[in-house]
């Protein structure tokens, strides 16, 4: 098997006690605040989150879909947010790139920190898996490093680790024809190195 860094929850959350349990509070916060701008506008019997780590933002998708499925290629943290959360199900997948999932099956979708990672032959293929799945109508909630000043790693060498910052435009320029609605920073826990963190990209199909 090629050589790759294998993600943990170390990874997925690069702070621990109180500083990361202030950053959950504060994701799930603004996740759910998108959330429910899209439930009113129209009910949201399926939600994917691709990319779902151990599941730290999953559950607030269930506060509302009724069917939520998360997505992820660490067979580890499909393992722990299988077993923290048994009433969601959680899909270990190869590949972002190829989810198993119909087409046009969810009216929501939420990628928090994933395309970031990827090179971007690599993001396009997932931004093509998110428009294939993405129903009529439905919404999108991608929240990235946006800073394009800022690349981490080599592309070439993504899967040993690597972070990329893309404006908004890219990505409003590559969901065509999906809608750009809403952009805000991303919040966490005070006293990070980093200022920007990213941006939450709210997406609407029309």
């Amino acid at each position: 098997m090629t050589e790759r860094l294998r993600w943990t929850p170390a990874e997925v959350v690069d702070v621990s006690g109180p500083a990361a349990l202030l950053r959950n509070y504060l994701e799930q916060r603004d996740v759910r605040r998108y959330l429910q701008i899209a439930a009113s506008r129209g009910p949201i019997a399926r939600a994917y989150d691709i990319g779902s780590g151990f599941g730290r933002l999953t559950p607030v998708l269930a506060e509302i879909a009724t069917d939520v499925v998360g997505f992820e290629r660490e067979a580890d943290l499909v393992a722990t947010a299988a077993a923290l959360l048994p009433a969601i199900r959680f899909e270990r997948v190869e590949s972002l790139e190829r989810l198993p999932a119909a087409d046009a099956s969810a009216e929501f979708v939420l990628t928090f920190t994933v395309l970031q990672h990827m090179p971007d032959a690599r993001a396009e293929a997932v931004i093509g898996e998110i428009l294939r799945v993405l129903r009529p109508s439905g919404h999108l909630l991608l929240v990235e490093e946006t800073d394009p000043a800022l690349e981490a790693g080599e592309p070439g060498r993504a899967d040993l680790g690597y972070t990329r910052g893309r404006p908004p435009d890219w990505y409003a320029a590559r969901l065509q024809p999906l809608r750009l609605d809403a952009t805000a920073p991303r919040v966490i826990e005070p006293g990070y190195p980093r200022a920007d963190v990213g941006s939450y990209l709210f997406f609407h199909r029309p």
